[in-house]
């Protein structure tokens, strides 16, 4: 190989040998998370339970009339609010009426029979006084004016009856509420209490009516605090374990508990599925996240992703409770301190990522 060819093979060869890896483009994209602060909480030892949102005991009554007859008049429908006293509907009041006005009349004869009586009597006293009449007719005065006294109180009463008997052919709301039922239509006949004419139910307060294990019924007790959740309704509604049951139900062996709750605005209906949490005991200060800045462990436990210089740290909590609304936890966090709530699944402990705002 001459010397010239020589010198540029070597010349190609070290070309080739020293080429450059052309430049990166750039780093790849930090991941994008969303974060929010952690807000200060109250643990505590609670039940949630489940039911149906009902009137207290004795506020829910079946009207019917006390007489029989037709139902001239239907004042309400379902769905409507009535007050305390409203007519709500009426039976036909013609014979009623008829045997009101014979009370009446009634009363009037013996009231002028008693009238005449005493008058008679008084006279015969003064005759017997001067000696014109006999003793025994003044007795028979006295006997006659006694018993159209019984006569006239007999007829008295009879007319409180009729009035009474006027009272019952119309049905009256007792107390506020909302006419859950009608049985019978205007114009069909009404003799008893079957079916009922109208069903009304008070709104205010409402209760809600949930089973428990008997396990749990041991710790619930009248008074402690609870909180209802009503899907379609926002927000949670204060209230207290009314009652209960000091019996079991004998085909599922659980026991009721009856939870109360104000409604003056009438938002909760009844009927409705409802969930509570009763609250047992109070577990100390905790801290708040949303649900979905909790991250299962591989060893079964939970943590939080918590955000500081662009970068997450994995922290371990432990779940006091959880519900659609937050978690409380308790764990190495401090109020005001940011933590993943979306994208934090798969990222490892000390990645730096991205906040999105």
């Amino acid at each position: 190989m001459s010397p010239r060819f020589a010198l540029l093979a070597c010349l190609f060869a070290s070309g080739v040998g020293c080429q450059r890896t052309p430049p990166q483009e750039g780093a790849p994209p930090l991941p994008r998370v969303r974060v929010a602060i952690v807000a200060p909480a109250q643990a505590v030892r609670g039940l949630r339970v489940a039911g149906l949102l009902s009137a207290p005991p004795g506020r829910e009554v079946r009207l019917s009339p006390r007489v029989p007859g037709r139902l001239s008049q239907l004042r309400v429908a379902e769905g409507d609010r009535v007050r305390a006293g409203e007519v709500l509907a009426q039976v036909d009041t013609v014979n009623a009426t008829a045997e009101l006005q014979q009370a009446e009349a009634s009363l009037r004869e013996a009231t002028s029979a008693l009238e005449a009586a005493k008058e008679k009597r008084a006279r015969t006293d003064v005759l017997a006084e001067h000696g014109v009449a006999a003793r025994q007719d003044a007795e028979q005065d006295r006997s006659a004016e006694a018993a159209a006294r019984a006569a006239e109180a007999r007829a008295r009463s009879a007319l409180e009856l009729a009035r009474r008997g006027l009272g019952r052919t119309s049905l009256q709301a007792p107390f506020d509420g909302v006419v859950t039922a009608i049985g019978v239509r205007q114009g069909e006949m009404v003799e008893g209490a079957n079916p009922p004419v109208v069903q009304v139910s008070a709104t205010d307060p409402l209760e809600l009516r949930a089973f428990v294990t008997q396990q749990e019924a041991a710790a619930v007790q009248p008074g402690q605090r609870a909180t209802l959740t009503v899907d379609g309704l926002d927000g949670a509604r204060e209230g207290e374990v009314a009652a209960v049951s000091p019996s079991v139900e004998p085909q599922s062996g659980n026991v009721l508990i009856r939870l109360r709750f104000a409604n003056p605005g009438g938002e909760l209906r009844l009927g409705a599925t409802a969930r509570a949490h009763i609250v047992m005991a109070s577990l100390g200060s905790a801290l708040a996240v949303p649900p979905s800045a909790l991250l299962p462990q591989e060893d079964g436990g939970v943590a939080v992703a918590r955000f500081a210089d662009g970068r997450v740290h994995r922290v371990p909590v432990q779940v006091i409770s959880e519900d659609e609304g937050g978690a409380v936890v308790q764990g190495p966090l401090a109020v005001g301190e940011p933590v993943v709530v979306e994208g934090g699944y798969s990222l490892p402990d000390d990645a730096g990522v991205e906040v999105l705002r």
